[in-house]
């Protein structure tokens, strides 16, 4: 990853392009290179453009910015919205993070912050010591959707992926798949989980996507209170 984000702004009011631009200019961080104010030319666009990052206005005319989203192949964004009314719809895409209108430079900041914390600097694949085989494994960090502790072995770690299959992870910590992922998030002492994977919370229970328990269901796993202000900050919740 590039020490400096390209940012690719879509946004119908040409004043936001401003200010973010301004607000922008004393970022270390972010550069923005490309502006869109029609949507729909962004996304016919998009595939040939060299960017980092989107800042995307949730509400827009012709194709909303969650619609916007899904076809970025996985691009990190961070939604800019004046309205609350599709704030759960910009949720569940997990975003970076969710920035409301009027913008406020300390609060864009701080979204911009994010942003590069979890971009630069991490790895996208690492080779995994697994029970299954006497060989490494490759395996795509952003790809752990849910890393939990073996019961038998604490040392050991199972992780569930993207694609379904699942492996045990020989002699990991809980903080180095922390440290190099960019999704992973611990929720209590013997479990992380991937933003990504993150459909609902409901006080003290998280209801994954992309994961099965055994009964078939969408598996829940708990919020411990001890991890719960961190999780809910990197989730965007009040």
């Amino acid at each position: 990853m590039r020490t400096i984000l390209r940012v690719a702004t879509v946004d119908d009011d040409p004043n936001i392009h401003t200010t973010i631009k301004q607000m922008c200019k004393e970022s270390p961080y972010v550069e923005i290179v490309y502006s869109y104010t029609d949507p729909e030319k962004f996304l016919t666009d998009a595939p040939l453009l060299d960017f980092d990052l989107c800042t995307l206005d949730i509400q827009m005319p012709g194709i909303e910015g969650t619609a916007v989203a899904q076809v970025l192949n996985g691009k990190p964004v961070i939604f800019i919205t004046g309205s609350d009314d599709r704030f759960r719809d910009a949720l569940n895409l997990s975003p970076i993070d969710i920035v409301p209108k009027p913008i406020l430079k300390d609060r864009l900041y701080k979204a911009i912050e994010k942003a590069y914390t979890a971009l630069a600097g991490k790895k996208e694949y690492e080779l995994f010591n697994v029970a299954e085989s006497n060989k490494k494994v490759k395996i795509r960090l952003g790809d752990i959707l849910l890393v939990s502790t073996d019961e038998v072995d604490p040392r050991h770690k199972q992780v569930w992926l993207r694609n379904g299959e699942t492996y045990t992870l020989m002699n990991y910590r809980l903080d180095d798949l922390v440290e190099h992922s960019p999704t992973l998030i611990q929720v209590n002492r013997a479990e992380l989980v991937s933003l990504e994977a993150v459909h609902e919370v409901e006080r003290d229970l998280i209801t994954l996507k992309g994961v099965k328990a055994e009964n078939g269901k969408p598996m829940q796993i708990t919020l411990s209170p001890s991890f719960k202000k961190k999780f809910m900050d990197k989730m965007f919740y009040s």
